[in-house]
C-alpha cells in the first residue's frame, strides 16, 4: 500500500453500463447481469427466471445489438466515452489548487469496469476515503440503490475493505449547478436551432407498482424538470413531463413519451424539442430512443419538426456541479 495516499481522496462515479461490443453475446451478457438486478425486476425468481432464460435473452440481445451499432462510435459506446472524459475533467478540476490529490475513476452497475475491480483497484493504490458518486441526478431504488447494495455485497465479501470510509452520494437534482448546466445546455442548443413550441423534459420511467416512501423518484423528476424551467423562465404551457423506455406490460408512471408523441400535433403542436435531463450522458436510451425512434413516431403522427437536445455531457458547469458535491462530501 502507498500510505502517502491515506489522505488523499478517491472519487468514483458509476453509470449504469454499457455492452463492451455491439454484437449479440456481449449485449446478451449485459442484460443478463442488468435483467437479473432484483431492483429493476421485482418479479419473483421462480417466474422471471424462465422468462429471462427461455424468451427475453434468446429474443432481445440480437435486436438491441443492432439498436447499438447505430450509436457506437470509433471510441466505443458513447455512455462509456462521455463518462471517461467526465473523470478526466473531474480530476483536473479537483486538483486545481487544492493540498490533497484527488483521485477519479469510474464504473458501471453492470458490465465493465465493474464496481468491484474499481474499488479493488483504490484499496490496492492506498486511498481510504472514497466519494461514491451514482451518476443519477434523481434517486431511485432501480439504480441509486441498486449501487448501494452492491457496494455493500462487496464490502460483506472482503473483510479488508473495512479499513475504507466510503461515501455515497444519493442524489443531486437540487444541486444548482446541475440545474444551471441543463439551462445552458438547452439555452445553447436554441441559440443555434431556434426555440420551438413546447419542451419534452423526459426522464426514464419506472413501474408504478415501485412508487413509495423509499422511491421518491418522480417527485424528483418533477422538482428537476420544474428547476429547469424556472431557470429558463419558461411558463407552465411551454414544457411538459414525460417518461420514456417502458417495457413489458406493467403500467409504468405518466404520462408515457409515446402516447404524448402522438397526441400533440392533433392538439396543434407540431414543433417540439425534446431533452433528458436524467441521463448526464448520451447513451441509446437517448441517441437512439429518442434521437431516432421518437423522431420517427412524432412525425408519422403529423408532427412537423421534431429535435432532440444533447444531454449536458461534458459541459463546464456541470463538471462544476460534481465538484461541488465531491468537496461537500469530502473532509475538506
Amino acid at each position: 500500500m502507498n500510505a502517502n495516499k491515506r489522505d488523499d481522496i478517491a472519487v468514483l462515479l458509476i453509470n449504469l453500463g454499457t455492452p463492451d461490443k455491439p454484437n449479440t453475446p456481449e449485449v446478451r451478457e449485459y442484460l443478463k447481469e442488468f435483467l437479473m438486478d432484483k431492483y429493476v425486476i421485482r418479479i419473483p425468481r421462480l417466474i422471471w427466471i424462465p422468462i429471462l432464460y427461455g424468451i427475453i435473452l434468446n429474443t432481445r440481445p440480437q435486436k438491441s445489438a443492432q439498436l447499438y451499432k447505430k450509436i457506437w462510435t470509433d471510441d466505443g459506446s458513447p455512455l462509456l466515452v462521455h463518462t471517461k472524459k467526465q473523470a478526466r475533467l473531474l480530476q483536473e478540476n479537483l486538483n486545481k489548487n487544492e493540498s490533497k490529490n484527488f483521485k477519479v475513476e469510474y464504473a458501471m452497475r453492470y458490465g465493465t469496469p465493474s464496481i468491484e475491480s474499481k474499488i479493488n483497484f483504490l484499496y490496492d493504490e492506498g486511498y481510504r476515503e472514497i466519494i461514491v458518486v451514482p451518476m443519477f441526478p434523481q434517486y431511485s431504488t432501480t439504480t441509486t440503490k441498486s449501487i448501494e447494495e452492491k457496494i455493500r455485497d462487496i464490502f460483506n465479501k472482503k473483510a479488508k475493505y473495512s479499513s475504507l470510509n466510503l461515501k455515497l452520494v444519493k442524489d443531486f437534482f437540487q444541486e444548482h449547478l446541475y440545474v444551471k448546466s441543463t439551462a445552458e445546455t438547452i439555452s445553447e442548443f436554441q441559440n443555434e436551432n431556434g426555440s420551438c413550441q413546447k419542451i419534452l423534459f423526459s426522464f426514464h420511467g419506472i413501474p408504478k407498482s415501485y412508487l413509495g416512501k423509499d422511491e421518491p423518484y418522480k417527485k424528483q423528476c418533477i422538482t428537476t424538470a420544474n428547476s429547469i424551467a424556472k431557470y429558463l423562465n419558461l411558463d407552465r404551457g411551454s414544457y411538459e413531463i414525460v417518461f420514456q423506455s417502458r417495457f413489458g406490460f406493467s403500467e409504468w408512471i405518466k404520462p408515457y413519451l409515446s402516447e404524448r408523441l402522438k397526441q400533440l400535433p392533433s392538439e396543434g403542436i407540431n414543433h417540439i424539442q425534446v431533452f433528458c435531463p436524467g441521463f448526464v450522458s448520451d447513451c441509446l436510451e437517448t441517441l437512439e430512443e429518442i434521437n431516432d425512434e421518437s423522431k420517427e413516431l412524432f412525425l408519422k403522427s403529423n408532427g412537423k419538426k421534431f429535435e432532440y437536445i444533447p444531454c449536458i455531457n461534458e459541459n463546464k458547469t456541470f463538471i462544476q456541479a460534481l465538484e461541488n458535491i465531491v468537496h461537500r462530501n469530502s473532509k475538506l
